[in-house]
Order: C-alpha cells, then sequence, then structure tokens
C-alpha cells in the first residue's frame, strides 16, 4: 500500500538508480520464473517489536538460510512504539495502520511491472484475518516505491511515492516494504531457483 509521507531522504539511497538499471535487465527473465508449486524457495518476515520499519525478510531455500534484507509492515518506528498511536501501529486488526498479522501466506502473483497504485515489481498475498478477529486484511503485497518500468521517478515535494526517498519509505499501511535494490536482489533470486512458495509471518 502506498502511504504519503511529510519528510524525505533521497540521499540515503543515491545509489539504487544505478543498482536498478542492471536489476531491471532480469525483469523479462523473472516472469518466466518456475511456479512456486515446484519451488523450495520460502520467505519469512520477522517483526521488530522495537521498530517494525527496521524488521527482516528472510529468504530460505529448501529450509537453508539464503539472506535476509531490511523491510518495513505498518506505520510503527522506533520512536512511538510506546505511544498510543505506536501500539496502534503494532495492532495488525488496525487498517491502513498496523503490521500484517501473523501466519503462512502462499503468494498469488509475482510482477515485474505492475501498473496500479503499487508499481514495478511486486508480489501479491491472500487476504488473512487479524489475530484477534473481525478484521480481514486486503490488498496486501510485498513491494517497494518505483515506476512501472522499475525506475526510480523524478523528486516530487516532501515525498515521491514514485521514488525510494530513504528509511521512511519502509513504512506502509500493513504491507511488507523493501527498498528498491533488495526488492531487485529478491527477484533476481526468484528467477534462478524459484519462486517464493509461502511467506511465513511471525
Amino acid at each position: 500500500m502506498i502511504l504519503q509521507r511529510a519528510s524525505s531522504r533521497s540521499a540515503a539511497f543515491a545509489l539504487v538508480a544505478a543498482s536498478l538499471i542492471a536489476a531491471s535487465t532480469q525483469a523479462s527473465d523473472a516472469q518466466a520464473a518456475p511456479s512456486h508449486a515446484a519451488s523450495k524457495v520460502t520467505l519469512e518476515f520477522v517483526k521488530n517489536t522495537k521498530d517494525p520499519s527496521n524488521s527482516s525478510l528472510r529468504v530460505y531455500n529448501a529450509g537453508k538460510f539464503v539472506t535476509k534484507y531490511r523491510a518495513g509492515s505498518g506505520l510503527g518506528t522506533t520512536a512511538n512504539y510506546k505511544t498510543k498511536a505506536g501500539k496502534r501501529y503494532r495492532n495488525d486488526c488496525v487498517s491502513k495502520a498496523g503490521w500484517l498479522p501473523n501466519g503462512t501466506y502462499r503468494p498469488t502473483s509475482f510482477q515485474t511491472n505492475r501498473d496500479s497504485d503499487i508499481k514495478g515489481y511486486a508480489i501479491g498475498l491472500p487476504n488473512k484475518e487479524c489475530q484477534a478477529g473481525g478484521v480481514n486484511r486486503t490488498a496486501l503485497f510485498i513491494h517497494s516505491e518505483m515506476t512501472k518500468d522499475r525506475k526510480q521517478g523524478p523528486k516530487k515535494g516532501a515525498d515521491s511515492p514514485r521514488r525510494w526517498d530513504g528509511d521512511v519509505d519502509y513504512k506502509s499501511w500493513g504491507c511488507i516494504k523493501l527498498n528498491p535494490y533488495d526488492i531487485a536482489r529478491l527477484f533476481s533470486y526468484m528467477n534462478r531457483h524459484g519462486r517464493a512458495a509461502s511467506l511465513t509471518v511471525r
């Protein structure tokens, strides 16, 4: 989910644009990756209670750890983790604010040139009821911020929804967000080893 934010930290990821140029050449191949039905690749999102925007997405192949990327889910940060708002951001029943519900997900799509509110690289996830029940979280993805063509868009105001502006962009409405360089690396890995068969959130 795309979150409009007020602050900008574009300098932090100056090298991302150059990395994406190389990564984008792999995009058409990524769509042809082996079906996740036969893949041994799995993902695990491990929440950081003190700072949800500094959680991790871990990659495994046949149960063996491969690598991990910094990732975020929800609006929580270190600064607010003891506040009323901070607790709300860690509540998986709060739509467009809280982080992803725990459990196992089977990815529903793998796109390299998605063209909607979320653009470029995107892994679709099924709807999930929150742990306390009563709220079904929808429109869930693993994604970043970029253009449809997996490039970094122009800077527009304090925050650019098509451009990675820094650590603030790890915040989301509940989706899992990676920086552009890391999601390109993830798709490159899946292109070689198979699409992720499952995502475990804990």
